[in-house]
């Protein structure tokens, strides 16, 4: 059994990833005025995360896994990932936020005045830059956590983390007394059930891509493609797919995504249930066929991947996300003093994380109690019953985000009210979300479609008025 944190055995605190997540954790870990030792790891050589954008090798270079494109693996996992480099993004040309940058941005840093509505992944790449300035110190580049195990099952017991200097080629071993996982989860494809799936990626290798490796479209050039995925990456990827592309351009979805828009160059599907190589045709749920098909680019999603956790369990390396069921979605119930920021879905990322940061770093410091462990295990196990297991248990598709992101404000807004030596405050409570906000909210996918609709001229629009939206203060 578990026990409440005691805030006299934090001291040291150990961030996993120097993406948003990871640089939000660091800023309300540091605002509590109170830990001795705050370090974030980054196996890249800069922060940013996802938004880091990676290249990928020329064609003909050795693939990560040591083999050449010339002899193509097969496994479907192993084909779309293949010519991936080390520490891959799945950053891609041309790619734009979902969300304008008045409701991604951290609650302290507005974006740069003349930003467009939504920003490109060079604005936010620069935005994550500018607010980690302040904590490079801290940030330990180039430096891979690959083992994180407790000492001891009571609430005092420290962390080893083991961790490899990339640039060095040497390891260390560390220890801390709370963990942070902020590692994000962007960087592994995950693949849809679909028959016949595994004969494509084993007959027709190079017909076969994920979104996790998309960079631009043109390998689609006057090819007939099929699209698999309901997201706003497929939303995205697909129209700048259409515009090269054979048309119609061939779209599967479970369910429409709000980003969708309806085309007269692309054919909607429901799901894909079967593909067949041998006549390059694909099935799907309503009993339709295409035929001919060139290429098929899955923007199926990604999995979660926590390998450096085996040691701590097991479970959470094999089957990641599936196996994560923590009280609120921030702490393990037999290791409070492990976290995981922004494990949630469909949410807004950059408030979310600051909102549970800024849970954590209060019960860290001792300004707020953990519910017992039965009471907690209690509220996982309500989640489970309303949402499911495993992914439905982080799934939270707008309102519920925003229902989410109030009620970890108003957990923080309950802790005591603190003065550091200096006379000033402690801890930075994260953005309170007003109507007009969640507003906005609500309205994003709208708004997105018609920022896209503008064509070129969408990099002079600033702020959703001038697409034609008023908040009218209901």
């Amino acid at each position: 059994m578990a026990p409440q944190v005691m805030s006299s055995h934090v001291n040291r605190i150990a961030v996993i990833g120097a993406g948003p997540s990871g640089l939000a954790a660091a800023r309300y870990l540091f605002a509590e005025k109170t830990f001795s030792q705050i370090i974030v790891f980054e196996q890249r050589g800069s922060v940013g995360g996802v938004w880091d954008y990676t290249s990928l090798p020329p064609t003909g270079n050795r693939l990560v896994n040591g083999i050449s494109k010339k002899s193509w693996p097969s496994k479907t996992i192993d084909v779309v990932t293949a010519n991936l480099p080390e520490f891959n993004t799945p950053m891609y040309e041309g790619l734009e936020a979902n969300l304008p940058h008045t409701l991604m941005q951290f609650s302290d840093t507005p974006f740069p005045e003349r930003t467009q509505l939504f920003p490109t992944r060079e604005n936010v790449m620069s935005y994550l830059q500018a607010y980690a300035a302040d904590l490079m110190p801290n940030i330990k580049l180039n430096h891979q956590v690959f083992d994180v195990k407790p000492l001891g099952d009571d609430e005092s017991s420290e962390w080893e983390v083991k961790v490899r200097d990339l640039i060095q080629g040497n390891d260390k071993v560390e220890r801390f007394d709370a963990i942070v996982v902020a590692n994000g989860h962007c960087d592994w494809p995950l693949l849809p059930d679909v028959e016949g799936l595994d004969s494509w990626s084993r007959m027709l290798p190079e017909s076969l891509q994920h979104s996790v490796s998309y960079k631009n479209a043109k390998a689609y050039q006057d090819k007939r493609v099929l699209l698999v995925g309901d997201g706003p990456s497929a939303a995205d990827i697909g129209h700048q797919i259409s515009a090269v592309c054979q048309h119609p351009l061939l779209a599967a979805q479970i369910k429409k995504s709000p980003y969708h828009t309806d085309e007269p160059t692309t054919r909607d599907h429901p799901a894909l249930v079967s593909l067949s190589p041998e006549d390059r045709t694909a099935r799907f749920a309503d009993g339709s066929i295409e035929c001919d098909i060139d290429m098929i680019i899955l923007c199926t999603g990604y999995a979660y991947c926590f390998p450096f956790l085996a040691s701590t369990d097991p479970k959470l390396k094999d089957q990641g996300i599936h196996a994560l069921h923590s009280y609120q979605r921030i702490f393990d119930l037999q290791h409070p003093t492990l976290a995981f920021i922004e494990t949630p879905e469909m949410i807004v990322p950059f408030p979310l994380a600051e909102a549970q940061a800024a849970v954590v770093a209060r019960v860290w410091s001792g300004r707020l109690r953990l519910p017992s462990y039965e009471e907690m295990q209690k509220w996982c196990e309500s989640v489970i019953h309303q949402q499911g297991a495993g992914r439905g248990f982080h799934t939270l598709e707008p309102p519920l985000d925003l229902n989410y992101m109030k009620e970890m404000y108003d957990w923080s807004s309950k802790a005591e009210i603190l003065t550091s030596s200096d006379n000033t405050p402690v801890g930075k409570m994260p953005k309170f979300w007003d109507a007009e906000a969640c507003w906005i909210r609500m309205a994003a996918a709208e708004m997105k479609k018609a920022f896209n609709a503008r064509g070129e001229e969408r990099s002079n629009i600033m702020n959703f008025e001038e697409l034609g939206f008023r908040y009218n203060g209901n």
